[in-house]
């Protein structure tokens, strides 16, 4: 099991849609620039061209800003906070300024696909955690942890009053809960190696609030984030998204899993829109 596109969908309320979010890898040349968009120069780290998100707060706070140019830099400064502190977030608490190009026209930040970006953000983290080429932890962390509670609610916080759900799933934990007696590593083990299929609840009923993530669920498709790229092969998930009964054989990963960064243009175009996962099963 893992992440799905249409999971991270109901989890944030972002659907995988939309264009690609525009970034500029040169944007922390671009002196000028930050303070035209920002209103003020923020401390650079000159190593990595980024800026603790600890200091928006700090800059922003109890400013009232008073004319429009005033009030999009505000918003700017928000926006990058929020970015930084959610779907784009590391332990390093900094956040890129490649950010402020997809900030510059606030008028289109609606139109991009923030969804899209944040998944592949966390596939990439997840990704080079698990073969131990990074071990700073990123992403938007909380949607891993609600993905636990959501499939497997017997390990879920315990509601003091009952929350009916809601979209997005974060929500419902926003109420008073406490938390279940930790279990033991066997005991987890044990667990997922034996949960049921009734056990998982497949909502297909609310998958139209999401019809991009959920086709997307469906599809061996390259998702793209500011930085770089991921793939989902949804082949390996058609149980967890379609309810299949049966256990498939998924055809071989693409050629460029590992090496995705090295795609041309073209290329990416194509990989992006996606192919049937249905296209990729074998016989067995």
């Amino acid at each position: 099991m893992t992440m799905t596109p249409f999971n991270f969908a109901m989890l944030t309320g972002l659907d995988v849609a939309g264009r690609p979010v525009p970034y500029d890898e040169d944007m922390g040349e671009w002196e000028a620039a930050w303070i035209h968009l920002l209103g003020v120069r923020p401390p650079i780290d000159r190593s990595s061209d980024r800026v603790r998100y600890t200091w928006f707060p700090v800059q922003y706070r109890g400013s009232m800003p008073e004319t429009f140019e005033e009030i999009e830099q505000y918003t700017r400064g928000f926006l990058m906070f929020l970015l930084g502190t959610t779907l784009f977030s590391d332990r390093r608490n900094i956040v890129g300024l490649y950010l402020l190009s997809a900030l510059v026209d606030l008028s289109q930040v609606s139109q991009y696909d923030w969804g899209g970006a944040g998944l592949a953000t966390l596939y990439c983290y997840m990704s080079a955690t698990s073969c131990g080429r990074r071990n700073i932890v990123g992403s938007y962390w909380r949607a891993r942890e609600l993905w636990v509670y959501v499939y497997f609610p017997t390990l879920a916080l315990e509601f003091e009053v009952e929350v009916p759900l809601t979209i997005p799933y974060s929500h419902v934990f926003e109420g008073r809960c406490r938390a279940r007696a930790r279990e033991t590593l066997p005991f987890l083990r044990q667990f997922f190696d034996t949960v049921r299929a009734i056990e998982v609840p497949l909502r297909g009923d609310i998958r139209f609030q999401f019809p991009r993530a959920w086709a997307s669920s469906q599809y061996r498709t390259l998702f793209e984030r500011l930085v770089g790229r991921a793939w989902f092969l949804g082949d390996r998930f058609m149980r967890q998204t379609m309810g299949v009964p049966e256990q498939s054989v998924p055809l071989a990963p693409p050629d460029d899993m590992w090496s995705a960064e090295r795609l041309t243009p073209e290329e990416v175009d194509v990989a992006m829109l996606g192919t049937n996962a249905a296209l990729h099963m074998e016989e067995g």
